[in-house]
């Protein structure tokens, strides 16, 4: 894959690219970066221009300045798509990348052609208050405070309750119990430590923007062809099913279902999440 900056008017957004054929922009969850794509660009580059940026903050891309919010980051990807001569793309996003991929089809449609919202139950609860109660228990930690200290103490804090989350990635429970352990198992592991350094300054701001973020009113103003991906997994059924609600909402969307797809379906189901995607940017007939 390739990589390059591309220059935009609060710093540098970082992005991988790969394959040809119609624009399909891929936006990760947090706190992740493009390196979540590695195996599911080779899987759709084949149909598709996939192009795979670090989102503001996260990876090798510059934080932004002052507030941030969905429709700023929104905003950002649509300028960054300009920056490197895409007038219009498809949009795939993940976790706080649909939240992004909503912000742009709904206030931006006319660079938006087909959207896919891909997602666990948590994710794609449409009712702010209902989806905030349901991810607080995952995302509390980063709201930590620390009373400042004459000495910079609080710093040093701040520091430890940060590795303290980044050693649970590198030292997951799953793993010890596996019979077999191989080098790409490690490079997960590499790969989720160093996504989550370079991005811990960002977390609590983006997820802060999450928080805020009206998902179902987005979603009822979403013009384009709209795809929910819905990912089940057995410790999230009792929040309930939100496929149909979402479905609901969408002027022009459809639904599907992933079962046992894991924390990480982006790259534990990347063949079966490329598939669903293939199929549906694929489409000719109207929803």
């Amino acid at each position: 894959m390739k990589r390059a900056y591309a220059n935009l008017k609060h710093g540098q957004v970082h992005y991988v690219e790969a394959g040809e054929g119609a624009p399909l922009l891929l936006l990760h969850s947090a706190p992740r970066s493009s390196r979540a794509y590695r195996f599911l660009v080779p899987l759709l580059a084949p149909g598709f221009r996939c192009i795979a940026p670090d989102l503001p903050g996260f990876g090798q891309s510059d934080p932004l300045a002052g507030k941030v919010t969905m429709e700023t980051l929104g905003e950002v990807m649509v300028e960054f798509l300009g920056a490197i001569g895409i007038p219009r793309a498809h949009v795939f996003g993940y976790h706080t990348g649909n939240k992004v991929a909503a912000a742009m089809a709904a206030g931006h449609p006319g660079q938006v052609d087909g959207v896919v919202l891909c997602g666990q139950i948590h994710s794609i609860i449409p009712d702010r208050d209902a989806r905030n109660d349901a991810i607080r228990h995952i995302v509390d930690k980063y709201f930590a405070t620390f009373p400042e200290s004459p000495n910079g103490e609080h710093r040093l804090r701040r520091w430890q309750a940060d590795w303290s989350d980044v050693t649970g990635f590198a030292q997951p429970r799953s793993l010890f119990s596996k019979p077999v352990i191989t080098e790409a198992d490690i490079e997960d592991l590499k790969i989720r430590v160093l996504d989550h350094v370079q991005g811990a300054a960002a977390i609590q701001a983006t997820y802060g923007a999450n928080f805020d973020y009206d998902f179902g009113a987005a979603l009822e103003r979403i013009a384009a062809r709209t795809l929910l991906l819905e990912l089940v997994m057995p410790d999230e059924e009792h929040l309930g099913r939100q496929l149909d609600a979402v479905c609901r909402l969408l002027k022009r969307g459809r639904g599907e279902t992933i079962q046992n797809a894991g924390r990480v379906a982006i790259e534990s189901h990347a063949a079966e999440i490329a598939r669903s995607v293939t199929r549906f940017l694929n489409e000719e007939a109207p929803i």
